[in-house]
């Protein structure tokens, strides 16, 4: 969430109206002034938004236009989140552009945020903030949001990874074969579901704030089959037979095209101890090294000690801390 402090103007000259189709290219060209390093497109704003309509989830948007040239200087939006789903409970996001920072204009995006919340008998509310952003911190704190949760951003320099290192973690474990979603496609496309129960089941393990809750099988075959991010040639998964044990899968970052982004990580409690997320890991990055990609980016909890502990041996250096930040709206 990207924010601005309180200014001196009692009344900037800006409107606040719905969000219009012809909207996105300003949004997201405020989007990527405020997060250079996490750069949108069109294509996938576009994208996430019609998945949350087709999934049955409230997403809304709201811009704040100059008056005087209706130019989109700001955006809102609150939306549920699928993986932690709730009717009453929403992630939130306010943007100014740079240079209209200081004009109390995210104080009046706010305004018409909880107008709309209230509306919709919100309970709790969740944004996300980069640790160094501390004007946006103290911004959320005021307005009576507390910190509740911690990750760490972290980068692995591809071009620099040196794989005779980990020679005896890139054998095969024991018992164990590895494959990639797209060729368990091509033999089967019904194997997605079982890729999808298994995504479940290890999604409960994962240190979050709120309970996970499944975004439902459509949702989840079009962000890993059709979405921006999707890569099926590198969705690396573990079996054990004909059970998918583990999964370590990469996604396209559309606006970065040097830059690959690690999605998700897990092993069933039980096949745990046997080098297979390390290995399911290694596969990735050689993936992305015969692929001329630079930079892979992950993000873990900062509860999340084993992962953190396998991603460091690797070679992923600790960037940015986002912290996830909520506000209880029963207590208003």
């Amino acid at each position: 969430m990207a924010t601005t402090e309180e200014g001196t103007l009692a009344h900037p000259p800006v409107a606040i109206r719905d969000f219009q189709p012809e909207d996105y290219p300003a949004v997201v060209d405020i989007a990527n002034l405020l997060f250079p390093d996490h750069t949108t497109t069109v294509s996938e704003e576009r994208f996430h938004d019609e998945r949350f309509d087709r999934g049955g989830f409230l997403r809304r948007r709201s811009v704040a236009v100059d008056a005087a040239t209706d130019a989109v200087i700001g955006e809102l939006s609150f939306k549920h989140m699928p993986w932690a789903f709730h009717p009453q409970r929403f992630g939130i996001w306010i943007a100014v552009h740079p240079q209209r920072h200081r004009q109390g204009i995210g104080r009046l995006l706010y305004a018409r945020l909880m107008e709309e919340l209230q509306g919709r008998r919100a309970t709790t509310v969740r944004t996300w903030v980069q640790e160094p952003k501390a004007d946006a911190v103290a911004w959320l704190a005021r307005r009576g949001f507390r910190e509740l949760h911690r990750s760490w951003e972290s980068r692995l320099d591809v071009a620099a990874f040196d794989p005779l290192r980990f020679a005896e973690e890139a054998e095969v474990p024991p018992g164990i074969k590895v494959v990639t979603l797209a060729d368990e496609l091509k033999e089967d496309p019904e194997r997605l579901r079982q890729v999808y129960e298994m995504d479940n089941d290890l999604a409960v393990d994962v240190p979050r704030v709120d309970p996970f809750t499944s975004p439902g099988f459509g949702m989840f075959r079009d962000f890993v089959l059709a979405g921006p991010h999707a890569l099926p040639e590198a969705f690396f998964l573990a079996k054990d037979g004909d059970a998918y044990v583990g999964v370590s899968n990469l996604e396209l970052v559309e606006s970065l095209p040097g830059t690959i982004n690690t999605g998700f990580t897990g092993v069933r409690r039980e096949y745990r101890g046997r080098r297979i997320a390390m290995h399911l890991k290694l596969r990735a990055i050689d993936y992305a090294k015969r692929h001329g990609y630079r930079w892979i980016r992950t993000g873990n909890s900062s509860l999340n000690a084993p992962m953190l502990g396998i991603n460091m041996k690797l070679g992923f250096v600790k960037e940015i801390v986002w912290i996830t930040m909520g506000k209880d709206l029963s207590e208003a």
